[in-house]
């Protein structure tokens, strides 16, 4: 953005005094007083999504997409460039191309939109910039859908709005918004499946059924870890088809419907895998090892040795002494500024950086200890609802877990891999204030508005002029 540091600062303001406006004139033209603090949380983060995008470049910050017509034709961009110039999916084995090997939903949407601001004369590059419109759409859809899980779990009032601005002003739901790569979709969908299968279990509706099967289907077509959400789906499948009682009518009747759910989940799911384990004998859980070896590093040492001297993910290339080493600090920092050191865009954005990180620290030591209500029966007393979120949540956590341990390397560490876990994560916290002892309601809501607030600060910061 072309702007000197005051314009830059004087749009900002102006843009969140104007979004206070309209939120405000929304509630009294439709005459719901409440409609105003979700108003006003949803259009500041579309605000601050948006100034990310404009000041990040898709070449910056982002994950295995190397650029638009790097002269190797590889990484993501080059996927993109590729089905949009040859109209067909890759007829050669997709592992012997960087970033040719992921499933395509993500790149068949951004070729077509590519070719779309093509013909329309747009150069190649500022085509190549407007992709970042469909992931501010995906950002968007995501916390849209975090907002119906929240009030269909039933969160009300100041406990709603709370998990609403957590989940809207997450970092990493930020920087996953400029990053054109297939994260974000497959995260958008695996909520959306997340939405469905909770209405499905409270309303019993075949519609419900069959979208929450082409959602995960989806997910797992733009991801192949779309697939983690099918465990807690399938224990919520199990809870029905088991207490249902023995009535040969409806249990036929259920397993007719169970099997039309396979088949809009599997051939969606698995299709493109299957097809590169048929024609190219891809493994169809193929990860290529990426980023700085931690295997130096003991187990114990992964898990224990929590020095830091920085609130960014310490890298050797960035100038730091180490590697990342430590499991739950790499988490945690790459949840909060990504891969990267702020420090050298301006020296206004590490006091705040440091504030993030504390804060966010506080809410991941919050946020496990509110889990352990949810595991004794607390706050969530339906039971198959209690362990729906119980299943979903330890399947993301061992899943990430399993990949950092098993391989050792910086990028298996980012949390962009299970990003969605930031719903559950503020859905627990806003259940808690809801019931919670008033002393620690207290401490989670300042501790929350200090992170939201910071989070703000960082990422406005890191596009001053």
């Amino acid at each position: 953005m072309d702007l000197s540091r005051r314009e830059y600062l004087l749009i900002i303001i102006l843009m969140t005094v104007g979004a206070f406006i309209v939120s405000f004139a929304a509630g009294k033209v439709f005459k719901k007083k409440k409609l105003f603090p979700p108003l006003f949380i949803f259009i500041n983060s579309l605000l601050l999504h948006s100034f990310y995008i404009a000041y990040t470049d898709t070449w910056v910050r982002q994950h295995d997409v190397i650029g638009f017509g790097n002269k190797k034709g590889i990484g993501q961009a080059a996927l993109i460039e590729y089905l949009m110039n040859e109209g067909h999916l890759p007829d050669f084995d997709p592992t012997t191309k960087w970033g040719f090997f992921q499933p395509l939903l993500h790149h068949i949407i951004a070729a077509a939109f590519l070719k779309l601001s093509l013909l329309r004369g747009m150069k190649l590059g500022r085509a190549a910039e407007s992709l970042q419109i469909l992931t501010l759409i995906y950002s968007l859809v995501f916390i849209l859908y975090g907002f119906r899980i929240f009030t269909l779990m039933g969160l009300k009032d100041r406990a709603l709005y709370l998990a609403e601005a957590l989940l809207a002003f997450h970092p990493v739901l930020i920087l996953l918004s400029g990053s054109i790569n297939n994260d974000l979709l497959s995260h958008m969908l695996l909520v959306m499946a997340v939405y469905y299968a909770l209405k499905w279990q409270r309303d019993d509706r075949l519609p419900d059924l069959l979208i929450t099967a082409l959602m995960i289907g989806l997910s797992m077509m733009s991801k192949l870890s779309g697939v983690l959400v099918a465990p807690a789906v399938a224990y919520l499948m199990g809870f029905r088809l088991f207490t249902e009682g023995k009535e040969v009518k409806k249990l036929i009747k259920r397993l007719g419907e169970y099997f039309l759910f396979a088949l809009v989940v599997f051939p969606t799911g698995l299709f493109f895998p299957l097809r590169n384990l048929i024609l190219f004998k891809v493994p169809l859980t193929f990860m290529p090892e990426v980023g700085e070896d931690l295997s130096g590093y003991s187990l114990l040492q992964r898990f224990l040795d929590i020095r830091t001297g920085t609130p960014y993910a310490c890298m050797i290339k960035n100038g730091s002494p180490y590697d990342e080493f430590n499991i739950f600090l790499l988490l945690i920092k790459t949840g909060l500024t990504g891969e990267y050191d702020y420090s050298v865009f301006n020296p206004y954005i590490t006091p705040f950086a440091w504030i993030l990180f504390i804060s966010g620290s506080l809410l991941f030591i919050t946020v496990s200890l509110i889990f352990i209500f949810i595991l004794r029966g607390k706050l969530i007393k339906e039971v198959p609802i209690r362990l729906f979120w119980s299943i979903l949540i330890l399947t993301g956590i061992l899943f990430q877990m399993r990949l950092m341990i098993s391989v050792p390397n910086f990028s298996s560490g980012d949390l962009r891999y299970i990003a969605w876990i930031i719903l559950p994560a503020a859905l627990l916290t806003g259940l808690y204030v809801d019931t919670g002892k008033r002393g620690v309601v207290r401490f989670i809501y300042l501790e929350s508005g200090v992170f939201i607030l910071s989070s703000a600060a960082v990422y406005y910061l890191l596009g001053l002029p």
